[in-house]
């Protein structure tokens, strides 16, 4: 019997691509057939996930297309310049023709004994373009969005308004019209996307259009859980007016079933760079919520003299650290040596779950992407906000003015840290005994409420497949 099949989408970027597999595990365990589609670089990121499937007897395939030439080298976001993000943005509407001619060509497969036509496209706000190819087809399709609730909200009114237009100053503040509160941000704090936008370009008004084409999905998946941002997903729920089904946080199971530390290497993103077992042993060797972890994702390339004052404020803390450098020769050479007695620094890519969810680990010095916000929520542990770009810059605001989990530090990517702060918001929010750590503690319990059986996350994944279901023809 064929299982209803739904085509999954993300847009070919790490940080996009890792919460969206994470849905699609959740979906194919409720019975759900799955196509997951991405571009040749981003392949191996869907190779656990299939083995997984394999695995569980679970019914996930892949297709694999190629970007349209001349593609923005490289694919995947570990290496992609921020600058280059416009255009591979507009590119990938270079596969709406291939997309469509496999979407006709399911209708009259009849080979497969578990996939049928696809009857459902969930795909990223960045891929806004696949409207247009639902709609031609008929096919319902449901928007994703990696971000939160409030910085979707932000992203959505700022590509509908445009209340930056004539702003001139990065400094210059910004009204969010049709927000749920008064909101008013830098110009700087708004997405590079939006800031760069000009009318006469053909790239930004491609990314404006597909953007507020958003506004037309069926529906709407979003990586939070409502009592984290209740107000922002009713907000999204109002003025779309179409279903917003809240369903994160979309980590791994160990992180809410107390599961060993040993058990929660769940391989999300490229592979370590530092055996498990030796980051184990060093954080074994330290007390309890006494380590800081700083770290600011796949992306930031920080200079020789931000490196320099993180260095000195972690110095100056006098606390045990776990520092992940993506390192292009700004960190100098013989940091380790000058820091071994204190700390671990790992170059290219730290096991975060296995570190976060250790008990030795108190607090996290974090860029405020949301993947990395959701992680820290739901293992319990303060943050120190450096938002870097994007939308880190909404997140850190609600981080710090809303939900009181994070002391900022500074923001932006030139900014350079003071290492006395640094070294002052260290000791406030390591050991948790702070505002910042008795208000995460309630968030992380509520982050598991929210995905067991019967809470809110769990509850909206059940009406989400409910809903696909429906859409089949014989309502399988």
């Amino acid at each position: 019997m064929k299982r209803p099949h739904v085509l999954i989408f993300p847009f070919p970027t790490q940080g996009h691509i890792i919460p969206l597999l994470e849905l699609s595990l959740s979906l194919a365990s409720r019975g759900l057939a799955l196509t997951l589609l991405t571009t040749p670089g981003n392949e191996p990121l869907l190779r656990p996930l299939l083995s997984t499937a394999s695995s569980e007897n679970l019914f996930i395939q892949s297709l694999i297309l190629p970007l349209p030439p001349p593609p923005p080298p490289p694919h995947n976001e570990t290496q992609l310049p921020i600058h280059s993000l416009p255009h591979l943005i507009y590119s990938l509407k270079g596969l709406a023709d291939p997309l469509e001619q496999w979407l006709l060509q399911q209708k009259l497969d009849e080979s497969s004994d578990e996939f049928g036509p696809v009857i459902c496209i969930i795909s990223d706000f960045f891929l806004g373009w696949t409207q247009d190819t639902a709609t031609k087809l008929g096919i319902p399709r449901i928007v994703f969005s990696p971000s939160g609730a409030f910085a979707f909200s932000v992203i959505s009114s700022v590509w509908k308004y445009m209340p930056h237009l004539g702003v001139e100053s990065d400094e210059g503040e910004v009204s969010i019209p049709g927000f749920p509160h008064p909101l008013t941000l830098r110009k700087f704090q708004l997405s590079p996307l939006a800031q760069v936008y000009k009318s006469s370009d053909p790239v930004h008004e491609f990314i404006k259009y597909i953007m507020n084409l958003n506004l037309q999905s069926w529906g709407t998946l979003i990586n939070t859980f409502y009592s984290l941002e209740t107000p922002y997903v009713d907000h999204l729920r109002t003025v779309s007016g179409r279903p917003v089904w809240s369903v994160g946080p979309l980590l791994p199971p160990a992180v809410f079933h107390h599961k060993q530390k040993q058990e929660m290497n769940h391989q999300r993103g490229n592979p370590n760079s530092i055996n498990e077992a030796l980051c184990l042993q060093w954080l074994d060797g330290r007390k309890g919520r006494s380590v800081v972890y700083v770290c600011f994702g796949s992306m930031a390339i920080l200079s020789e003299k931000q490196n320099e004052e993180i260095a000195a404020g972690l110095e100056a803390s006098e606390v045990s650290f776990i520092w992940v450098i993506r390192d292009n020769g700004n960190a100098k050479v013989g940091l380790e040596e000058r820091v071994k007695k204190k700390g671990l620094v790992i170059r290219g890519w730290a096991p975060q779950l296995l570190i976060l969810s250790h008990p030795s680990v108190g607090c996290f010095v974090t860029h405020c992407g949301w993947n990395s916000t959701l992680e820290s929520i739901s293992l319990g542990i303060p943050m120190i906000a450096w938002p870097l770009t994007a939308d880190q810059h909404s997140d850190a605001l609600l981080l710090v003015e809303y939900l009181r989990v994070a002391v900022r530090l500074c923001e932006g990517p030139n900014a350079v840290p003071n290492r006395d702060m640094l070294a002052s918001a260290v000791k406030r929010v390591v050991g948790g005994e702070g505002e910042e750590g008795l208000r995460v503690q309630e968030l992380s319990r509520a982050a598991r409420e929210a995905v067991k059986q019967g809470g809110s996350s769990s509850s909206n994944l059940e009406d989400t497949v409910a809903c696909i279901r429906n859409l089949a023809p014989d309502k399988l």
